[in-house]
C-alpha cells in the first residue's frame, strides 16, 4: 500500500501544478483579449482620420499635424509634409527615421523546449486531469472494494483491469477514427491511454504486494508488458505516452526484485527495454525520450557491476560493446552502419562531439575501472582487446570520432598496467624471453600495431591527423610504460628489442616526413622521430634520463613550431610542461632519486641547471606569446626547486625534511624562498594572464619564509643559544641570517607597494628589524667569535664600539634623508642617533670616573654641536632661503 500511497502523492502534485497553469494560462487569455480590444479601437481611430483626410483638403499645417499624429501611435514613417522644406533638421529626422527597436534576446534551446512543453499543457490541462482523474478511479475503485469487502480480490482486481483495458481500448479506437485530432497532438486518446496503462500498472502491483496473487517472475514480466505495450502504443498515440512507458519499463526491477541477482536475465531485459525505447525515441523524434533512454540504460548498467561475479566478466564485457553500438554506432551510422564519412575536422569541432564522447566513456570507464581493481585474466585482456578493436572500426567509419584513437591508446596503457599488477612475479625476469610475455609482450604488440593503424590510414586519408598522431606517438607511449614498470636490473635484457623498434620506427616516420605531405603531418612525423629517439637514448641513463628526455623533447617541439611555422594549439606543449615540472617537483622526495647520479654527479646538480637552460631556450622560439610566458615561468620554478633542494643537499647530505630542519637549513629556506617570492611578484608584472598565479605563488613563499624566520628567531635565535656561526666577521651564518633577509624584504616591500600600499610600512619594519640584529649581531660576533649568545657577557670595548656604529649610521642616515628630501629616513636617523645618546648615558658612562668621564661627556657633546651644525648646513643647500 506504500507504493500507491507515493504513487498518490505525486498525481497529486501533478493535479495541483495542472491547475495552477490553468489559472496562469486563463488570466493571460483575459488580458490578451483586453489588449486586442484597445488595438481594434485605435484601428478604428485612425481608419476615421484618414477618410476624413481623403474628403476634405487640409492645410499645410493641418497636414503636418495629422502627420504627426498618426505616426505616435502605430510607429510607422510620416508622410513627409508640403513645408518640409522650412523645417529644420532634426524634425525631419524625428519624422522620417522610425524609432529603433531593441533585439529580443534569443531564448535558448531548453527555454524554447520548457515554453513549448508548458503551452502545449495550457491548452490541454483539463484533458490530462482527467485523464489522471480516471486513473484514480481505477485505483480508488480497487482500494473501496478491498476495503468494503464487497468482492473478492480476484474478481476485484479483474474488474480493475477491465477498466484500464476499456481505457486503452477507447484510446485506440478513437485515434483510428480521427474523431478529436491527428498527429501527435491527438492528446485525448493519448490521455486516455495513460489512465488506462497506470490502472494496470498499479492492480499488477497490488495483486503482487498486497495479495500475493503472483510470483514475482510473474509479476515482472506483467509489468514489463505494460510498460513496453506503452511505449509501443506512444507511436501512434505521441510522446508523453512514451515517457510513461519509458520510465515504466526502466523502474519495473525497482517494484519487483526476484532476488536471484541473476545478471543475466537483469541485463537482457535491460537491452530489450532500450531496444524498444530507442525505436519509440527514433519515431516520434523528440531528444528528451533519448535523454531518459540514456539514464535508465547507463544507470542499470552501473547496477550491473554490484552484481559481477568471476563468471560474468565476459557478459558486462559484451553489455557494454553491444551499448556503444546500439546507442551510439546504430543512431549516427544507421542500422547497417553505411553511413560513413571522412571528411576531417578541426580539434575543436572533434572534442565538441556530443552526446557521443560521454556515451562513450559511461561505458568504458566502468569496465577499464573494475579491470584494474580486479583480478586480471584472460576474459579482461579480451574484453580490452575487444574495446579497442571496437572503438578503431568506429573511427573509420565516421570521422567525427577520430578523437577516440587516444581512447584506444589509453585502454592499451590500462591493459598493460593491469596485467603488469596481476602477472608481479619474482621470477620472472630469470627468462630472457619475458619480453615477449606477459604485459611486455601485450604493450609491444599493442603498440606496434597502432603504429601500424595510424600510418597506414594515415597514409590513406591524409587531411585526418588523428592517424598521424597515433602512428608517430602510439610505440613511443606504450615502450615509455613498459620502461617505467621494469626494474633497473632487467632493462639491460630488454633494451635491445625496444631499442630497434623505437629507431625503427623513427626511420620510418623520418622517410614519410620527407615526402609530399601535408605541413601537420611533417610536423608530427618529425615530433614522434625525435621522441622515440630520445626514449632510446634515455633508456641508456638512469631515471632522471627520462627527465631530461621530456625537457629536450619540448624544446625540440618549439624549434619545430619555429622552423615549419606550425600554428599548432599551445595546450599540449602546456600539458607536457606540466607533467615534467610535476616530475621535477616530486624527485627529490622519492626514494629512488636519494643515490643517484649522472656522469658521476648527483642527479640535482645536473638536471635542474639542463632543465632551466632547455626551458628557457624553448621560450625564445616563441616570440610575444602567452607560451612563452608559461615556459619561463617553468624554468624560475625549476630555479626554484634547484635552490631548495641543492642547498640543503649540500649542506646536510639529504633534501630538506621539512619536519626536522635545522638552524643552517632554516637559514637557507627562508633566504631561497623570500628571494623566489620577490622573483615571481616581480615576474607577474610581465606575466600577463599567469600574473594572478604569479602573485599567489610569491606571497605564499614569502609568507613561508616569514614563518621559518620567526621560528629561528624564537627557537634557534645564536643570542639565546650556543649555535656556531663562523669564524670570520660578516661573511658567516649572520650574513644569510639577519642580513640578506633584510635586503629581501626592503625589495619586497618594492614590489608589495603597488599591490597593497597599506602592507607595506609593516613589510618595512620587519627589514628594518632585520637591520638592526644584523649589524648588532656582526659586531658581537667580531668581540665573541663563533658563539654569541648574550650569556656571555660583554666587553666594556664591546659595548663602545656598538655606540660609535651606530652613532655613525645615525648622522649618516640623517644626512642621506636631507640629500634625498625623505622625511621619514631623516626621522629614522634621527630616532638612532636619539637611541644611541640615551645608551651612552645609561650603559657607556655608568662605570666611568674621573677624567674619563669627563672627557666621554665632553667628546659626545662636540659630536652632537658637530652634527647639529652639518645638519643645518645640508637644510640651507637642500632649501635656500
Amino acid at each position: 500500500m506504500d507504493d500507491l500511497v507515493g504513487l498518490a502523492v505525486i498525481v497529486i502534485l501533478v493535479v495541483v501544478a495542472g491547475a495552477i497553469c490553468g489559472l496562469i494560462a486563463l488570466v493571460q487569455l483575459n488580458a490578451l483579449k483586453q489588449e486586442v480590444a484597445v488595438l481594434r479601437a485605435k484601428i478604428t481611430h485612425l481608419q476615421t482620420h484618414k477618410s476624413i483626410s481623403q474628403s476634405e483638403p487640409q492645410s499645410e499645417a493641418s497636414t503636418a499635424q495629422a502627420a504627426i499624429s498618426i505616426t505616435e501611435p502605430i510607429a510607422h514613417k510620416a508622410q513627409p509634409s508640403l513645408t518640409s522644406q522650412n523645417a529644420s533638421p532634426p524634425v525631419i529626422n524625428q519624422l522620417s527615421a522610425p524609432p529603433k527597436k531593441a533585439k529580443p534576446a534569443e531564448a535558448s534551446a531548453i527555454e524554447l523546449l520548457f515554453n513549448k512543453l508548458r503551452a502545449g499543457f495550457e491548452e490541454n490541462w483539463m484533458t490530462w486531469i482527467g485523464a489522471i482523474a480516471l486513473a484514480f478511479g481505477g485505483i480508488f475503485l480497487a482500494k473501496y472494494s478491498l476495503e468494503a469487502g464487497l468482492l473478492s480480490p480476484v474478481m476485484r482486481l479483474s474488474l480493475g483491469g477491465l477498466f484500464g483495458l476499456g481505457l486503452i481500448a477507447a484510446a485506440a479506437y478513437l485515434h483510428h477514427k480521427r474523431i478529436v485530432f491527428e498527429g501527435f497532438n491527438n492528446y485525448i486518446p493519448a490521455a486516455l491511454a495513460s489512465g488506462g496503462f497506470i490502472t494496470c500498472f498499479a492492480l499488477t502491483l497490488l495483486a503482487y504486494s498486497s495479495y500475493d496473487m503472483l510470483s514475482p517472475t510473474v509479476a515482472f514480466f506483467a509489468l514489463a508488458i505494460i510498460a513496453i505495450s506503452a511505449s509501443a502504443m506512444a507511436l501512434k498515440l505521441g510522446p508523453l505516452l512514451a515517457v510513461l512507458g519509458i520510465i515504466g519499463a526502466y523502474s519495473v526491477p525497482i517494484w519487483v526484485s526476484t532476488g536471484s541477482g541473476n545478471l543475466f536475465a537483469l541485463l537482457m531485459y535491460i537491452g530489450f527495454v532500450s531496444l524498444s525505447a530507442a525505436l519509440v525515441a527514433h519515431k516520434v523524434q523528440r531528444i528528451w525520450l533519448w535523454y531518459l533512454l540514456w539514464v535508465g540504460h547507463i544507470g542499470w548498467y552501473l547496477v550491473g557491476f554490484t552484481l559481477l561475479k568471476a563468471n560474468t566478466v565476459w557478459l558486462m564485457g559484451a553489455f557494454a560493446l553491444l551499448s556503444i553500438v546500439g546507442l551510439i554506432a546504430i543512431p549516427r551510422l544507421g542500422l547497417k552502419l553505411n553511413v560513413i564519412e571522412h571528411r576531417p575536422h578541426s580539434l575543436k569541432r572533434l572534442i565538441k562531439v556530443l552526446p557521443d564522447h560521454a556515451l562513450l566513456l559511461a561505458f568504458i570507464a566502468p569496465l577499464i575501472f573494475t579491470m584494474l581493481i580486479s583480478h586480471f585474466d584472460m576474459q579482461w585482456q579480451a574484453i580490452g582487446v575487444l574495446s579497442i578493436v571496437l572503438v578503431l572500426f568506429l573511427v573509420l567509419k565516421n570521422s567525427r570520432w577520430d578523437i577516440w584513437q587516444g581512447v584506444a591508446l589509453v585502454i592499451s596503457t590500462l591493459l598493460v598496467l593491469g596485467a603488469e599488477r596481476t602477472h608481479l612475479s619474482p621470477n620472472l625476469y630469470d627468462d630472457a624471453l619475458f619480453v615477449f610475455k606477459n604485459e611486455y609482450g601485450l604493450g609491444l604488440l599493442l603498440g606496434l600495431l597502432l603504429t601500424a593503424f595510424g600510418l597506414y590510414y594515415g597514409k590513406k586519408q591524409i587531411k585526418r591527423l588523428a592517424f598521424h598522431i597515433t602512428g608517430a606517438f602510439s610505440a613511443f607511449v606504450m615502450i615509455a610504460t613498459l620502461y617505467t614498470l621494469i626494474p633497473n636490473s632487467a632493462l639491460s635484457t630488454a633494451y635491445p628489442l625496444w631499442a630497434v623498434a623505437l629507431f625503427v620506427v623513427a626511420a620510418i616516420l623520418i622517410k614519410l616526413a620527407q615526402h609530399n605531405t601535408t605541413l601537420f603531418q611533417r610536423f608530427t612525423y618529425w615530433v614522434g622521430a625525435n621522441a622515440n629517439i630520445t626514449l632510446a637514448v634515455t633508456m641508456l641513463l638512469s631515471d632522471s634520463g627520462l627527465t631530461i628526455a621530456l625537457a629536450v623533447q619540448v624544446l625540440l617541439i618549439s624549434v619545430l613550431i619555429k622552423r615549419y611555422n606550425v600554428p599548432m594549439p599551445h595546450w599540449p606543449i602546456k600539458a607536457l610542461v606540466a607533467a615534467l615540472l610535476l616530475r621535477l617537483t616530486l624527485a627529490p622526495w622519492t626514494p629512488s632519486y636519494d643515490a643517484l647520479t649522472v656522469f658521476g654527479l648527483h642527479w640535482s646538480i645536473v638536471v635542474y641547471p639542463l632543465c632551466i637552460a632547455l626551458f628557457f631556450a624553448a621560450a625564445k622560439c616563441f616570440d610575444s606569446s602567452k607560451l612563452k610566458i608559461w615556459l619561463e615561468g617553468a624554468a624560475l620554478h625549476c630555479l626554484a626547486l634547484f635552490i631548495t633542494t641543492e642547498t640543503s643537499y649540500q649542506l646536510v647530505g639529504h633534501y630538506p625534511q621539512f619536519d626536522s630542519l635545522n638552524f643552517y637549513e632554516q637559514i637557507l629556506l627562508t633566504c631561497n624562498w623570500l628571494a623566489l617570492g620577490c622573483v615571481y611578484l616581480h615576474r607577474a608584472k610581465l606575466a600577463g594572464t599567469l600574473a594572478k598565479l604569479y602573485k599567489v605563488a610569491g606571497f605564499a613563499l614569502a609568507g613561508l619564509a616569514g614563518l621559518f624566520a620567526i621560528k629561528t628567531l624564537l627557537d634557534d635565535n645564536p643570542l639565546f643559544e650556543s649555535l656556531y656561526i663562523g669564524e670570520l666577521p660578516i661573511f658567516n651564518w649572520l650574513l644569510l641570517l639577519w642580513l640578506v633577509p633584510a635586503g629581501l624584504t626592503l625589495w619586497l616591500a618594492k614590489l608589495v607597494k603597488p599591490i597593497n600600499a597599506k602592507a607595506t610600512p609593516f613589510i618595512l619594519a620587519v627589514a628594518g628589524g632585520f637591520i638592526l640584529l644584523a649589524i648588532n649581531s656582526f659586531i658581537r660576533q667580531y668581540w665573541q667569535g663563533p658563539y654569541i649568545y648574550l650569556s656571555k657577557g660583554a666587553s666594556n670595548a664591546e659595548l663602545y664600539s656598538y655606540s660609535v656604529i651606530w652613532l655613525v649610521l645615525g648622522a649618516g642616515t640623517v644626512i642621506f634623508g636631507h640629500l634625498k628630501n625623505q622625511l621619514l629616513i631623516q626621522k629614522i636617523g634621527l630616532g638612532i642617533l636619539a637611541a644611541v645618546i640615551v645608551k651612552v648615558f645609561l650603559i657607556d658612562m655608568a662605570n666611568l670616573e674621573g677624567l674619563l668621564k669627563a672627557l666621554s661627556f665632553i667628546g659626545l657633546g662636540l659630536s652632537l654641536v658637530g652634527l647639529s651644525w652639518l645638519f643645518q648646513k645640508l637644510r640651507s643647500r637642500v632649501n635656500p632661503v
